[in-house]
This record gives structure tokens, sequence and C-alpha cells, in this order.
């Protein structure tokens, strides 16, 4: 049964072969048939039976905030109580011109501490903790992609970061949310992908606290039947 705690449930290549068609919502069921390649299938497969195997544990009453996402045959499922602002991203850390897409999508002071990475494998941690930061806003804020990617991320400036972010060139950088009030959170998953979340409560509510500061952790769990990941913790703005 679900919890008041902001929860991340993740799911892997395992997955596929539990999809059930028959146990789609509407929407998903209008784009089941479409044509993906398989990579893509996979994906489709994982995300969508790691989302049936959440929702059989929720109460039959239950509306809580959800957000999906997915990469190479992985998938995260974020939930959190009803009323909550919620996005959750996962990517894959693979190789990418992050010089090339931070033009687009950074401001000029976010890339030049990506510029300042002192080597290419730090550079792209660096990266995709700062691109699904800003993608999680993009789907929790309902803001527009590419043209808001800009507007929201890290800022350098008084941090109260308290998770052991120090490698990272984010470290004792603030958050810049769409609107005051906003948590994120960020790990890397088995040293190959990055995920972040970010949550903004509904007003007045009564969450769980998990730190003495008074932050949110969000709770880890894994797919009935698959293998806890490895987390390590990258960064956390309560």
């Amino acid at each position: 049964m679900m919890t008041a705690a902001l929860t991340l449930w993740w799911g892997g290549p395992e997955l596929a072969d539990r999809y059930r068609a028959d146990m789609l919502h509407a929407a998903d069921r209008a784009r089941a048939g479409h044509a993906r390649s398989p990579r893509a299938e996979q994906d489709w497969r994982v995300s969508r039976a790691l989302l049936q195997q959440v929702r059989s544990d929720w109460p039959a009453d239950a509306s809580p905030a959800l957000s999906l996402s997915h990469s190479r045959g992985y998938a995260v499922v974020g939930t959190a109580p009803s009323g909550w602002h919620l996005g959750v991203d996962l990517e894959a850390i693979r190789p990418r011109d992050t010089d090339g897409v931070a033009q687009w999508c950074c401001t000029e002071e976010e890339r030049a501490a990506l510029a300042a990475c002192g080597s290419a494998a730090a550079r792209l941690r660096a990266f995709y903790q700062l691109w699904t930061l800003k993608e999680s806003f993009i789907k929790a804020a309902n803001l527009d992609f590419p043209a808001d990617m800009r507007s929201i991320g890290l800022a350098p400036g008084q941090s109260s970061s308290g998770l052991p972010c120090a490698s990272s060139p984010w470290q004792g950088w603030r958050l810049r949310a769409p609107a005051p009030g906003w948590h994120a959170w960020s790990a890397v998953v088995d040293d190959a992908w990055s995920v972040s979340a970010v949550w903004l409560p509904a007003r007045g509510a009564d969450h769980r606290r998990d730190r003495a500061d008074g932050a949110v952790i969000p709770v880890w769990r894994a797919a009935r039947g698959a293998a806890s990941p490895r987390i390590v913790p990258a960064g956390q703005w309560p």
C-alpha cells in the first residue's frame, strides 16, 4: 500500500515479459499499437509493466501524483501524495555532445561549470545530472520543451544541500525552480544512469520528513523480483 513518502520505483529488462496490454490505462491503450524500434518497444514494455506493478499496490480509491521515465531498457516511476507536482527523469550516462546540447539548454554559468570539469567522464556525469533536473521540471511544472530549458536548473549561490556531492561541480549551487517551494534530489544508479526527481508539495501538506533539517528523501524501491540497484546520491535541494 502506498505511503505518504515520495517513492521512486525501479525496474529493468526482466519486466518486459510481465507487460500486459489488457491492463493499460486508456491513454496508453491508444498508444500501444504504434510502430516502434525494438529498443523503443522494450522501453515501452518495461516502463508500462513497472507502472502496472506500482498501480497494483495502490488502494482502490488512491489518486497519487505520478511521473514516469525510461532509458535503454530501464524505467523509474515516481509516486507522491495526491495534489503534489512531481517529475522524474532517467538517462543512461552515455557519450554525447554535451557542449553542443548545452548551448541551447543551459545558461552561461551552467555551461562554464560543465566546461571546467576535469575529465570527459566528470563532464558527462555533471551534464546528465543537470539535464535530468531540467527535464524533471519540464514534466512536473508543465513547461515547454525546449523553450523553457534555460529558465530552470542550477545557479551559483547558497545551497542547503546536505548530501555527499562534493565531487560534483554543482556542489553548493542553488536550485533554479519555476517558483518558490520546489525541492529536488538526484543520484547515480549502478554507475550507469542519472536520475532526478523534483516535487512541489500540496499547500499545507503534512508530509513525511526524513532528515533533521526537514528535507524529504525519496524512498527507493525495486520492482518485485528485480535486484535493488546501487544508489549514489548526487544532490539534494530541500
